[in-house]
């Protein structure tokens, strides 16, 4: 993990990732890319100096955006971490998952509104789009927790053979972090299994997949999501990892919207990681 970048538009919710992928790099020892995209009335790269005066406004905020990634850089700086800033005009999401898989970027830290509701409104655009796109890890933020830590990270898993792959991911990111990985089945109504059957099913699937040795977890609820924060609550974990799959017609735990939910619904920070395809 040598790459973390912290899109960031230097709103409240924004703060939050950027203090907490502070924490995480320091934690790591990795460089944070700072990233802040602008809209801008016309190609900006393209102008000339004195092209720019015609755009006053534009002009100031670009000023104000270098010197608040500045700003960032020095209080990175302030604690050894190694950290640069990045202005991007007029960039796209598409862009922005170019940057990441251009930069080799390991991980991006993201802040999201945390109100339940409208998803574009909820997250963010940037942060919806890397959560159903992104080729790496995507940990969003909503609020800073009051100590900051990462000892316990919950992984919601469903034992599906598909995620096999995608679960040695996870796990190599617990050993990167530093968390111990609580692996946990939410048994639902929809999806109703005996103890037994998902204790064999659970085994099974780690005797194939897992490089250490995990103990099995089940809570009863109503919906994944309020089985896995009942259970993250239960246990005081400082974060939840769900593997995500980009689509939403995959069963139980890896559409989209669950993850969604998951942030709108919880304080504790979460993990997303794609799913990998075959």
């Amino acid at each position: 993990m040598k790459k973390i970048l912290v899109p960031t538009d230097f709103s409240d919710c924004a703060k939050n990732a950027e203090k907490y992928a502070l924490f995480l790099a320091q934690k790591i020892g990795a460089e944070l890319v700072f990233l802040h995209v602008i809209n801008t009335p016309v190609d900006w790269s393209k102008l000339t100096k004195e092209q720019e005066n015609i755009f006053p406004d534009a002009k100031e905020a670009i000023s104000q955006s270098k010197q608040k990634l500045t700003e960032l850089l020095k209080q990175a700086e302030s604690i050894g971490i190694k950290c640069r800033k990045v202005l991007v005009f007029n960039n796209s999401n598409e862009k922005i998952h170019r940057f990441v898989e251009d930069e080799h970027i390991d991980m991006v830290v993201m802040g999201s509104h945390g109100i339940y509701g409208f998803k574009d409104y909820i997250l963010g655009t940037n942060t919806y789009s890397m959560l159903r796109n992104s080729i790496v890890p995507v940990f969003v933020v909503k609020n800073l927790p009051k100590k900051l830590q990462l000892e316990k990270l919950v992984f919601a898993t469903n034992f599906r053979e598909e995620t096999g792959q995608t679960f040695k991911i996870v796990e190599n990111l617990a050993e990167i972090l530093q968390v111990k990985l609580k692996i946990l089945y939410v048994n639902t109504p929809t999806y109703f299994l005996e103890t037994n059957d998902i204790m064999s099913i659970g085994k099974t699937f780690l005797s194939q997949y897992a490089n250490y040795e995990h103990e099995i977890n089940i809570i009863d609820a109503f919906k994944e999501e309020r089985g896995i924060i009942q259970y993250g609550e239960k246990i005081d974990a400082d974060g939840i990892a769900v593997i995500t799959s980009g689509k939403s017609d995959l069963k139980q735990y890896f559409s989209p919207s669950v993850t969604e939910n998951l942030i709108g619904l919880t304080e504790m920070p979460v993990i997303s990681i794609k799913i990998l395809k075959k």
